[in-house]
């Protein structure tokens, strides 16, 4: 026999023989094993992005961070403010604030603060959380100090405003500003401070909210208020200037 033909004879076999098994045909992967009666299937694992709030931090060039023992208190209880791993706790009560060793004049001070979220708060409008952020804090220590505050009321954050008696400054506030950038009571605000020869920038969440112009005070002592509302502050820093 002619050995051409012999060749076509043998691929015809084989290609014939591979139609006939399974180990010739492509591979098909097995159908889904249905869930047992009465169980749920699992869903496919989600990609889960971190909230920004929850984002790692870096302390950024020339700031020095601010802790608990860096401040004194005034009025405070035993429990009233706490070292926390990352910044301090604050019961609310009593009345009073906590204020640094160190005076300031040309500074930014940035933070990250917030209040619990009360489990039967159904309208934010209606929230009371309170402190506040004190700057050029002079003269005797009381309740409150001869400073000017950067609140931190839920409903006025980052407002400027006089305390204790220190003369009135003029300020520029923007409220569609403050109702845009404001966070949901429970999340995370992050407040930055900027003085200047004695003018004042306040921002949140990385928008300017208010300003004020240059008054009788210029430099003093930074602090933190506790005022009847339990909050956490953290990421706390500043840059002298």
């Amino acid at each position: 026999m002619n050995s051409r033909f012999f060749r076509l004879d043998v691929l015809v076999a084989v290609a014939l023989f591979c139609l006939g098994t399974v180990g010739c045909q492509q591979a098909v992967a097995p159908p889904a094993t249905p869930p047992a009666a009465g169980t749920a299937a699992t869903p496919p694992a989600a990609t889960v992005e971190p909230a920004v709030e929850d984002t790692p931090f870096e302390l950024e060039t020339d700031f020095v961070s601010l802790s608990r023992d860096q401040f004194e208190e005034f009025d405070a209880g035993p429990e009233t403010w706490k070292a926390s791993p990352d910044g301090l706790t604050c019961t609310g009560k009593p009345r009073g604030y906590l204020y640094s060793k160190l005076p300031y004049e040309n500074f930014t001070w940035r933070l990250e603060y917030r209040f619990p979220r009360p489990a039967n708060l159904k309208d934010e409008a209606k929230f009371k959380g309170n402190t506040g952020f004190l700057i050029y804090i002079t003269g005797e220590h009381k309740l409150w100090p001869d400073c000017l505050e950067i609140q931190g009321k839920h409903l006025h954050v980052a407002a400027i405003k006089e305390n204790g008696g220190a003369d009135a400054v003029t300020v520029d506030d923007n409220e569609p500003a403050r109702q845009k950038a404001r966070k949901h009571v429970g999340q995370w605000n992050a407040l930055e401070i900027v003085s200047k020869g004695g003018a004042v920038t306040a921002s949140l969440n990385g928008l300017q909210i208010s300003s004020s112009r240059p008054g009788a005070l210029t430099s003093g002592l930074i602090g933190i208020q506790s005022e009847d509302h339990p909050f956490e502050v953290r990421r706390m820093r500043i840059r002298a200037e």
